[in-house]
């Protein structure tokens, strides 16, 4: 995988200092294992995608103006981790709750593809500002963090895949093609699950993959089967999990 770091010691420094001020421990203590989470706020965190809906002083990436933030909450071999969209590239950062209503999200490590200057710049001030999360509270789908620096960011609850979901691995081809929807004349995205296998059309969509012309791609996805789609539908749904590699393509 293809990741970048993002630079992380002005904020971690912050934050030890005020933690340890807060508990009364030395910065040494601070830099120590972080508490595991607590089962029922890890659960209320990992129950849905948060989209980014309001951060002041800032517009908000969503439809329009650029792709929407999300941030997906999960424990992986038994350690916490986010991941998601920062604007512009996926990333993916480790996190441990403290106690009630107190997260700690760390260094976080980014694909590296090029956006245009404000979006590369949100994505900047974003991944900055996760390192800064101190506190967060949930009320029903709405989730609001605050950071060690005063500063409030705001998330709305977007339907996560079922537990059922199956995870699979594929490449998408950095191109789309002509294809038959029905009646309908349109383009597809050419997918195999190995390098050695044939392009196939994938006619449907996969949720939250914002598809870019000359990049190849590898995925990880949620594969779900639906109940009693509409005739001319899918019965099975795709969701990115994750962007594992990605690769400009020259023609």
């Amino acid at each position: 995988m293809t990741l970048t770091s993002h630079t992380a010691l002005p904020r971690c420094l912050i934050r030890c200092l005020a933690l340890g001020a807060a508990a009364g421990l030395t910065l040494a203590a601070c830099a120590g294992a972080p508490p595991q989470p607590t089962a029922d706020n890890d659960a209320a965190l990992a129950a849905s995608h948060w989209e980014l809906t309001h951060w002041t002083g800032h517009s908000v990436p969503h439809g329009d103006n650029g792709e929407p933030v999300i941030l997906n909450f999960a424990q992986e071999n038994g350690k916490g981790r986010v991941s998601g969209r920062a604007g512009c590239n996926q990333f993916s950062a480790p996190y441990s709750i403290r106690a009630t209503g107190q997260l700690t999200i760390v260094q976080a490590v980014t694909t590296r593809m090029a956006c245009p200057g404000p979006a590369m710049q949100f994505e900047a001030a974003f991944l900055d500002q996760l390192q800064a999360v101190n506190q967060y509270k949930i009320d029903g789908q709405q989730m609001e963090m605050k950071t060690l620096d005063g500063q409030t960011l705001r998330f709305h609850a977007r339907e996560k895949p079922g537990a059922a979901a199956q995870i699979k691995f594929i490449y998408v081809a950095s191109q789309k093609v002509a294809c038959s929807a029905g009646a309908m004349r349109t383009t597809c995205l050419q997918i195999r699950e190995r390098k050695e296998d044939p392009w196939q059309l994938w006619y449907g969509n996969i949720q939250g993959f914002n598809f870019e012309p000359g990049i190849a791609y590898r995925l990880r996805i949620l594969e779900e089967q639906v109940g009693n789609p509409p005739a001319d539908a899918s019965a099975i749904r795709w969701t990115l999990d994750m962007v594992v590699e990605q690769e400009v393509v020259k023609k």
